[in-house]
């Protein structure tokens, strides 16, 4: 099994083409390559040392060594260094680090932070930067790593919005799957009150929601609203968070969805102890790769739905999230060396082999082509769904600016309030924009 970036010297993915060339705002990075051997391509000084640093699970962290090694095997004149850490700490430590000055080469960078990153000069623009392939990418996917400034995450993997459901409880409440492309949130609502009509206690036709900023982003995309412009002023419409809670506390006082203690408790439950795990939750939205973990979780097949639209023939609100970038701090003594190995987690069949859907479904369509066969059924199945989806998809909304990287807290803490009773909707709603926009203005 063979496989490499067009620029690591080896047979490999395709290259039609060159996107990114030049060294432009890297000029003083190549300068320094010089005096340090050309930035990984040989001489006196050895090899260009990067740290590359990345969060996730024990498998990715497997994986992604693997990945390492087969990049240093073929590359001699670069070595990489992995830096693993756990979700809870990387962020923290990784803000220690660039404020020291010592940023990893490269870094595996989330939505919700590449902004924030971008905006305080910490990364490079890798649309100035020889080397990274991005000619088969989407432009309307590359462009989620974009700011008025450049380039600054490489999107690696994609992942829309789904619905899972579990069609053992909607046959036994004598249900049938619905017709996702034309479904409701009124129709979602009164599927989940038959489920829980018809269920034995403790079994509930949906997981409550009103607590977690992607479902907002999704009902805010539906009815036109984003979080942000282009500019980074927080653009979020209080009546719109409005209904979205009002919708959501209806589906709990009508039986629809659970109740709003374990919706919360539900927050800090292993997903392996959520009610679609446990076979006493109907349906329930999640990120689409999400489908094989739960699936596992819970023994049996899940099915996998497009949300519910505000009304048929609506705005389905669906786009891809980028479920990881690739970035390059703009300290790095080897652009040249960065760039190349950025090219290979992107662009080389070797890493994707490996990697598979681990870091979502691989932006690059001819990476995720040939990884299929070698899926799993669930994981060949949130592959189609993203595919299916390629015509219907809008734009990502615009990445949270600097000062809104705890929207995720924000938005559960609001919520939170809101379903126990503690505030009214459009109260909360008013607070959660004044909030998130006092914090993007003083950042």
């Amino acid at each position: 099994m063979s496989g490499t970036s067009g620029t690591s010297g080896t047979s490999g993915t395709r290259h039609p083409s060159r996107r990114a060339v030049g060294l432009g705002a890297a000029a003083a990075g190549a300068a320094a390559l010089t005096a340090c051997g050309s930035g990984g391509s040989g001489g006196s000084s050895g090899p260009a040392e990067l740290r590359f640093t990345w969060w996730g699970s024990d498998t990715r962290h497997r994986a992604t060594q693997e990945v390492i090694d087969a990049f240093n095997a073929e590359n001699p004149d670069i070595r990489v260094k992995g830096e693993y850490t756990e979700w809870s700490g990387y962020w923290d430590k990784l803000a220690t680090t660039v404020a020291a000055n010592d940023a990893p080469d490269v870094i595996q960078m989330d939505v919700i932070q590449l902004r924030s990153y971008a905006d305080r000069g910490a990364l490079l623009d890798l649309s100035q930067v020889d080397g990274i392939d991005t000619s088969l990418i989407d432009p309307q996917d590359l462009a989620t790593g974009q700011t008025d400034e450049g380039l600054f995450g490489l999107v690696n993997g994609i992942v829309p919005h789904a619905v899972i459901a579990n069609p053992e409880l909607i046959a036994a409440a004598g249900q049938e799957l619905p017709d996702d492309l034309a479904w409701t949130w009124d129709d979602y609502e009164r599927l989940g009150a038959a489920i829980t009509q018809a269920g034995p206690p403790g079994t509930y036709g949906l997981s409550a929601g009103g607590l977690d900023e992607p479902g907002l982003a999704l009902w805010g995309q539906q009815l036109g609203n984003d979080f942000y412009d282009s500019s980074g002023t927080v653009t979020l419409d209080p009546e719109v968070v409005a209904s979205w809670w009002e919708y959501h506390l209806r589906t709990i006082e009508s039986g629809a969805a659970t109740p709003a203690s374990l919706a919360v408790e539900s927050q800090t439950l292993g997903l392996d102890q959520s009610g679609m795990a446990t076979g006493t939750i109907g349906m329930q939205g999640i990120w689409a790769t999400q489908v094989t973990a739960f699936t596992n979780a819970h023994g049996s097949p899940l099915a996998l739905l497009r949300p519910p639209r505000q009304n048929a023939g609506g705005d389905s609100g669906l786009f891809y999230k980028a479920a990881m970038y690739w970035s390059i701090s703009s300290r790095t003594r080897y652009p040249e060396a960065a760039a190349r190995f950025v090219d290979y987690l992107e662009n080389s069949t070797t890493a994707g082999d490996i990697m598979l859907t681990e870091r979502g479904i691989p932006a690059n369509p001819e990476i995720r082509e040939r990884i299929v066969p070698k899926l799993s059924e669930t994981d060949a199945l949130a592959v189609s769904y993203v595919d299916s989806l390629r015509d219907v998809v809008g734009p990502m909304p615009t990445s949270a600016p600097k000062g809104a990287s705890a929207v995720q807290a924000t938005v559960l803490r609001y919520g939170t309030d809101v379903l126990f009773g503690r505030q009214e909707p459009a109260a909360a709603a008013q607070g959660l924009v004044d909030e998130l926009t006092a914090s993007v203005e003083s950042a």
